[in-house]
């Protein structure tokens, strides 16, 4: 019987080497993975928006030259507060000060948060196709706070506050969701250049995040002008 001591001994030793080479192993394993995940949260944006509007004309919406020298890209949210408050007291007066005078040009990429709002989008690019986006950009932003938010009541109302041309054909492409999948392109794009909340724009490539004072858009889109 003690003869048989020493080989159970070193049975016991090496399921303990065992067990230390396998915990070793997970918490390297931890480490890697951990460490991966934080390089891949801290790598910058893999592409530009106003690159991905340049290429895809027909899931963006242009105000202005195209040969304007400061590109302003709006990525908003319909039930986002401070994206309503951005656009009804701020947008008018920055178009009237630089995009009617032709130093910026405003570009919309027409954006959801979450599937359902994404109707309110897809009718704004219906209202795109007959000339009326802005308009109806900010017709839904006043109907924001009202019950017809997000119903198609409301989205026929819009319409009809901005004189749309063919209410019949705004109909058809609204009730088709014509423009599901590009709404649904536009989150994934924004998501790739870094949009984490609304609104967020970015001047020249540069992000602005929040409804900032109007000064700060000002003194952004004439650095631009001048570099």
């Amino acid at each position: 019987m003690r003869k048989q001591a020493k080989p159970i001994r070193r049975v016991q030793q090496k399921k303990k080497t065992n067990w230390l080479m396998i915990a070793g192993g997970t918490v390297l394993g931890a480490v890697i993975m951990f460490g991966a995940l934080y390089l891949a949260l801290r790598e910058p944006p893999t592409q530009s928006l106003a690159a991905y509007c340049e290429a895809n004309p027909e899931r963006c919406e242009v105000l202005g030259s195209s040969e304007a020298p400061v590109s302003v890209v709006e990525v908003s949210d319909y039930g986002c507060p401070h994206c309503r408050d951005f656009n009804l007291d701020k947008a008018t007066p920055l178009e009237g000060q630089y995009v009617s005078n032709g130093t910026a040009k405003w570009v919309v990429v027409p954006f959801a948060l979450d599937d359902i709002r994404q109707p309110a989008a897809e009718a704004a690019m219906c209202a795109g196709d007959q000339g009326k986006f802005f308009e109806y950009h900010r017709a839904l932003f006043e109907l924001q706070d009202t019950t017809l938010a997000f119903t198609r009541d409301g989205y026929l109302s819009a319409a009809q506050s901005v004189s749309i041309p063919d209410m019949d054909a705004f109909t058809q492409c609204m009730d088709s969701r014509e423009y599901r999948g590009i709404v649904r392109d536009n989150r994934s794009a924004a998501s790739l250049a870094g949009v984490s909340g609304t609104p967020t724009f970015f001047i020249n490539d540069v992000k602005v995040e929040g409804n900032q004072p109007l000064n700060v858009f000002q003194q952004r889109i004439e650095e631009s002008a001048t570099n």
